[in-house]
């Protein structure tokens, strides 16, 4: 059991003490308040981090822009929510840095934006959306949703970074679509494995 999920327990036994619920309606408050924990603790570490290293707000909109992506897409994970928000927390570091020095060299250019877009939309249309074995999609208009959602997700992208005149902006937002886009790669998603990368 990790610090989240004894921390979530805990506080569901205090919740629920004086109330006579089930331990399925139990189970359901400990894993919603472990979602807020490691949502706040995880944009604690994106915060901290973004003022350590001076890219505040490219960490912060690559985070966005891969997480809201990653709600409909799916993609891969690991088998603890801790790992995810470690891994998570590395890898969106790495990318507003990385979209930081692009930005900071004018290494960028509009075009190779438009293009790796391009890519994800290709990836999500083919790939997403990409179930877990701990949440299977198992209804096809359910999928057929998500796919849409997806689609949707990424093509607003395109038309964000065609419209804003913000080089951060534009950069942070395509990493961090990119980066949800190829987790939905079945390379990453093996079942069976301790996590599915």
């Amino acid at each position: 059991m990790n610090f989240s999920e004894t921390i979530s327990n805990k506080l569901t036994e205090v919740i629920t003490n004086e109330l006579n619920y089930s331990e399925d309606k139990k189970e359901i408050i400990a894993y919603a308040i472990e979602t807020v924990l490691l949502f706040i603790l995880g944009s604690f570490f994106l915060i901290l981090l973004g003022y350590y290293f001076n890219a505040l707000m490219p960490i912060v909109i690559a985070a966005i822009f891969g997480g809201l992506l990653r709600r409909v897409s799916g993609g891969a994970h690991f088998n603890t929510p801790f790992k995810c928000l470690s891994f998570g927390s590395v890898v969106y570091c790495s990318i507003g840095i990385f979209a930081k020095k692009l930005v900071d060299y004018d290494l960028f250019n509009k075009n190779v934006l438009f293009f790796v877009l391009f890519i994800s939309l290709l990836l999500v249309v083919f790939l997403a959306p990409v179930d877990s074995e701990a949440k299977p999609i198992h209804s096809s208009s359910l999928k057929f949703k998500l796919k849409i959602l997806s689609l949707v997700f990424v093509i607003f992208s395109f038309v964000l970074i065609s419209i804003v005149d913000n080089k951060f902006i534009s950069v942070s937002v395509v990493l961090g679509v990119v980066y949800q886009s190829l987790t939905l790669l079945p390379i990453f998603n093996r079942r069976g494995g301790e996590y599915r990368l």
